[in-house]
């Protein structure tokens, strides 16, 4: 293990008790995972010693195959019921927050649309006026000069 640098350039040791932790855990968990490997070999071999005398070992073998896939879909079956209630309980909890939330948000956007309504009205309409009523003038002003807006006659 080296050495580290600390904030101010001094080399400090390294902090040994975080590293012993780690290492741990990490024993725990192979130790952990062995014994799981070591159970499961065991009950296998287990009902494979409980089987009949007059099966063969594929017999024996597909008997373990039902039990461990029933094993299975019984636990896909109430992680399934866990997380169908975690949801549920999810949904109560939040319920209570998100409608006032959702009322808020409504009113906002009554509001926005509100207030664009009246900078069209107030704002843009005043000026549309104005820029209509300039293309009336020139339009007529070309009318009654027979020029094009580039200043050239008409053919």
């Amino acid at each position: 293990m080296g050495l580290r640098a600390g904030g101010d350039g001094r080399e400090c040791a390294p902090r040994e008790g975080a590293e012993d932790a780690m290492g741990k855990w990490k024993l725990y968990a192979i130790g952990g995972g062995v014994g799981l490997l070591v159970i499961l070999a065991l009950i296998i071999w287990g009902l494979y010693v409980l089987g009949d005398a007059d099966q063969s070992a594929l017999e024996r073998l597909r008997d373990i195959a039902v039990i461990f896939v029933v094993l299975l879909f019984l636990l896909v079956v109430v992680i399934l019921a866990a997380i169908a209630a975690a949801l549920a309980f999810l949904v109560f909890q939040i319920k209570d927050r998100v409608i006032p939330l959702l009322e808020e948000l409504t009113g906002t956007v009554k509001r926005v649309r509100g207030t664009a309504a009246f900078v069209t009205e107030e704002a843009v309409k005043p000026i549309l006026t104005v820029a209509s009523t300039y293309a009336k003038m020139r339009a007529m002003t070309r009318t009654v000069t027979g020029r094009d807006t580039k200043g050239r006659k008409r053919a």
